[in-house]
């Protein structure tokens, strides 16, 4: 189904999207705030996600050729039913599981990964962490990104990495943040940021000091508010401390291209959530 006939069936399954589009052009939700719900009945939560108007979702949990235990490209039309697509996902690579020492190259399993992520058409491939053994080997895993994003690149996908706080909190074995060992020791043209702007805040930094020292660099977001509470747990869009308007101004500065709403608590259940998030985010003026 081309772009346009997507976006077609999309309007005639919810044409009040004509009367109140999103601020963005791609504003997407994260699986992993509804995963209960996903694992639980995954066609079910689509369709109610497509019916609170998200138009784009962000997969998670793929393995061994599935996803939400469908094979992903049955999962693909599952969302296309729905008018929806999949420009990114979360997957996993680690020194362990990606990286074939033996050969001094990328593993196998990393690169189907990579190879089934482009053939349903994703964007972007995102690692959305880093464990904390494999932190102090970050000299070699810059080594595993780079050669996962040159593998993607040659694929037709971009890889990407997803941050928490640690990377901006932690310092790698030459008293650079790990951040910093990103930014730089991964040539960005095989490695997009996708920056978690809760995480940058909770780690006590202002998301548009990255955006100035790093112009550009910043592709993907993740967009989840901050509670007014001692600990600062993940709260919707626009019920907590970010100042979602001004970081959003400076969109362009940054480079963002795809908003992504996700939540990690919940003030009522994980549906009524992300409907929230999305009400919220909906609200923003940038």
């Amino acid at each position: 189904m081309s772009a346009l006939s997507l976006a077609s069936t999309a309007l005639a399954k919810n044409p009040l999207l004509l009367l109140n589009p999103p601020p963005v052009r791609h504003l997407g939700i994260q699986l992993w705030s509804v995963r209960d719900d996903m694992n639980k009945d995954a066609a079910g939560t689509v369709k109610a996600l497509s019916k609170m108007g998200y138009r784009e979702v962000e997969g998670f949990g793929y393995s061994e050729g599935k996803m939400f235990g469908m094979p992903l490209k049955d999962f693909s039309n599952l969302l296309k039913d729905n008018g929806i697509s999949m420009p990114s996902s979360h997957c996993a690579f680690t020194l362990k599981s990606s990286w074939d020492d033996s050969q001094k190259s990328l593993a196998d399993a990393a690169k189907k990964a990579i190879d089934d992520a482009a053939s349903v058409g994703q964007k972007y491939i995102v690692n959305p962490w880093m464990g904390e053994e494999e932190r102090p080997k970050i000299d070699q895993l810059v080594k595993v990104f780079g050669a996962a994003g040159e593998y993607a690149r040659k694929a037709g996908i971009r890889f990407g990495y997803h941050n928490h706080a640690f990377e901006f909190e932690k310092k790698g074995p030459d008293n650079r943040l790990l951040i910093e060992w990103l930014l730089h020791e991964v040539d960005p043209k095989v490695m997009a940021m996708e920056m978690d702007i809760y995480w940058v805040a909770f780690a006590n930094h202002n998301p548009l000091d990255w955006f100035k020292l790093y112009p550009g660099r910043w592709e993907l977001c993740h967009a989840k508010d901050m509670a007014k509470t001692e600990k600062r747990e993940s709260i919707e869009v626009g019920d907590g401390s970010v100042d979602f308007n001004t970081i959003f101004k400076q969109s362009k500065l940054a480079g963002l291209q795809y908003y992504i709403i996700e939540l990690e608590n919940y003030v009522t259940t994980p549906i009524e959530g992300a409907k929230r998030s999305r009400e919220g985010f909906m609200k923003l003026r940038f």
